[in-house]
């Protein structure tokens, strides 16, 4: 590691921290930009998606990126598993993710938290299902103006490559969106109506190319190590800091053991939703809403036949409106049947439908830290406590009945297949541990740049920061909110550099 000191360290490889670097270099081009992952580099280009590599090196990539589980493969789904799922009961196969490990120490069943990672150059960024739709009025955070948080939502887009309607030329979803239409538009905001769902794809008559955070980071992946660095195989042990005032990081190469301090300028720590509040809590900041506020989009699958003609290429998007009159997003998109892990009889077109339903933001659903067991990098190991309230288990159930609403509308569900909640957490959504505050009254941890309180220099990204109850995927929205973060960063830090 000979690299001793950076104007920015950014902790975290993933979409957010790519943000930050992008954003940074953007408006503060002499800074010198350290990113550090704890996992390995996975691709053979810098940030690339796995879902664009072949599907031997795809699945060897997937292996890399299971952390302490690394390179180990997963059983695949029993016939039992199967037809617990059909039935809407416990399926542990959705537990057992490749390309994911289990960060907390207690997901073992569906009573369970489980709090999915990925750990490679690029962590979700180069994994995730290219979502980009736009956060609802009530699900963005009511202290920063709308011109901004519209406009930095699209730089999102920007950053991300979201193409809002990425296959143009899909009939069959065409028809499908009129449907559904007919039935959700009436009093809807025109940004809330039914729509093809945005996605990160660039679609060419070759097939689709994936976008990763190679499509967010640009051109500085090809510049030298000495403006902008990113070590694999690193953990960072902790944040150094005096006085509310980050000096630094340590870090531990995962090979070697080697360890060394880095000055530092400013830190971002973008290590998602549950390792974030993990290193600032073995780093000592401990604010009290740290890793409190837990909360994830519950997750139903349903599958239906339709009359409608296939292949439904495009993904279709019934947006979230507000928490009383829609409070689900939903996804609904064509499927093949062979690919269920078991055959099964399918008379029409087979679709499956995902409707996120919200959670509420409660500071008793939280991380519990364990500072006696260390985990695979040597940070605290943790579990996770974060029950549905009773007015979760109403919506959950409101959910189940809508998902069989729409099916119905659009056919029929499948025979043999129940709506299914899968286990909590398999959404990959966790928010609200590092939750942005518009005032630093205890129950938040960062203020509206993602600066955490009490600190001039040291910044928190995420899913995390989301101090809202949402139901819409949060990739578009954390990118933006990053990219406020970054500005700030640039702006206040320019011309200052680390200690060498």
């Amino acid at each position: 590691m000979p690299i001793r000191s950076a104007d920015v360290v950014i902790v975290g490889s993933g979409p957010t921290g790519s943000t930050y670097a992008r954003i940074i270099r953007r408006d503060w081009p002499e800074a010198r930009i350290l990113m550090v992952e704890a996992g390995p580099k996975a691709t053979p280009e810098v940030g690339r998606h796995l879902g664009n590599l072949p599907t031997a090196e795809r699945i060897a990539a997937e292996r890399m990126a299971q952390g302490p589980a690394r390179g180990k493969t997963y059983d695949p789904i029993t016939r039992a598993e199967w037809e617990a799922r059909k039935a809407g009961g416990h399926d542990a196969s959705l537990q057992r993710r490749p390309g994911l490990f289990f960060s907390n120490t207690d997901a073992h069943d569906d009573a369970a938290f489980a709090g999915f990672a990925a750990a490679s150059v690029g962590g979700m960024g180069v994994q995730w299902t290219a979502g980009c739709p736009h956060p609802s009025k009530g699900e963005r955070v009511s202290f920063i103006p709308e011109a901004e948080m519209t406009a930095a939502l699209a730089l999102a887009d920007e950053l991300l490559g979201a193409n809002r309607h990425p296959f143009p030329e899909d009939r069959g979803s065409d028809e499908l969106r009129a449907r559904l239409a007919a039935i959700f538009d009436a009093g809807r905001p025109a940004d809330r109506r039914v729509q093809p769902m945005p996605l990160a794809f660039t679609v060419t008559p070759e097939g689709v190319t994936r976008h990763g955070t190679d499509h967010i980071l640009g051109d500085m992946v090809d510049e030298p190590a000495e403006t902008f660095a990113i070590l694999p195989g690193t953990a960072c042990r902790r944040v150094l800091h005096e006085d509310g005032h980050a000096t630094g990081v340590e870090l531990v190469d995962l090979a070697t053991g080697e360890t060394v301090t880095v000055a530092a300028g400013s830190v971002v720590v973008a290590c998602d939703s549950l390792h974030g509040p993990q290193l600032l809590h073995a780093s000592g900041i401990r604010p009290a809403a740290l890793g409190r506020h837990l909360n994830d989009h519950y997750l139903i699958n349903r599958y239906f036949v339709t009359d409608i003609a296939g292949p439904l290429t495009s993904m279709s998007w019934i947006p979230s409106v507000d928490a009383t009159e829609f409070p689900f997003s939903v996804t609904l998109h064509g499927n093949d049947p062979a690919n269920f892990p078991f055959p099964e009889p399918v008379e029409g077109t087979l679709a499956g439908m995902g409707l996120f339903v919200p959670a509420d933001p409660s500071p008793e659903n939280r991380i519990v830290f364990d500072d006696t067991r260390p985990d695979w990098k040597g940070l605290p190991s943790f579990s996770i406590h974060a029950p549905p309230s009773a007015a979760d288990l109403a919506r959950i159930d409101r959910g189940k009945a809508m998902a069989d609403r729409i099916a119905h509308a659009l056919g029929k569900p499948l025979p043999g297949f129940a709506a299914v909640k899968l286990p909590t957490g398999n959404s990959l959504h966790y928010q609200g541990t590092l939750r942005m505050g518009e005032t630093d009254d205890g129950s938040s941890v960062c203020d509206r740049h993602s600066r955490v309180w009490g600190f001039d220099n040291l910044h928190v990204a995420g899913n995390g920061v989301i101090p809202t109850m949402t139901a819409t995927n949060p990739t578009p929205f954390i990118v933006a909110l990053a990219s406020m973060g970054a500005a700030h960063i640039a702006a206040a830090r320019r011309g200052v550099t680390a200690a060498a």
